[in-house]
């Protein structure tokens, strides 16, 4: 029977805390950076560390900011920051699918030409 990984353990589990530690102390009923930019941002940075997923942290945060996002509010972290991080994280979403369209492209290239040269014996 194999035993599960334990690779980036220690990162995993600094995730773990850092998470932890947000939770315990955010409160989102309160208009101040701390509690409405800073600790949602750590609490994406410790979702990070506990996935080791750039992409699946920049689609939470995009979604998230996207959803909480009101360019109309007279508090600068709704109106400004949360569309800026929205327009972050579509960047990073985009150059990790091109990133990955790339590898794709470079990892089945020989494949592609012996299936073409194959084609053109028939």
């Amino acid at each position: 029977m194999d035993r599960p990984s334990l690779q980036h353990l220690s990162l995993r589990m600094a995730g773990v805390v850092v998470t932890l530690a947000v939770l315990f102390v955010i409160d989102l009923t309160v208009d101040d950076v701390v509690n409405q930019l800073w600790l949602p941002l750590l609490l994406a940075a410790g979702a990070y560390l506990m996935t080791l997923s750039l992409m699946a942290v920049a689609i939470a945060v995009g979604s998230l900011a996207l959803l909480h996002a009101d360019l109309a509010a007279a508090f600068w972290v709704p109106a400004t920051a949360y569309p800026m991080l929205v327009a972050v994280s579509a960047l990073i979403i985009g150059w990790i699918l091109i990133q990955r369209f790339r590898q794709r492209i470079k990892d089945t290239h020989e494949e592609r030409w012996a299936n073409r040269s194959k084609e053109s014996d028939e």
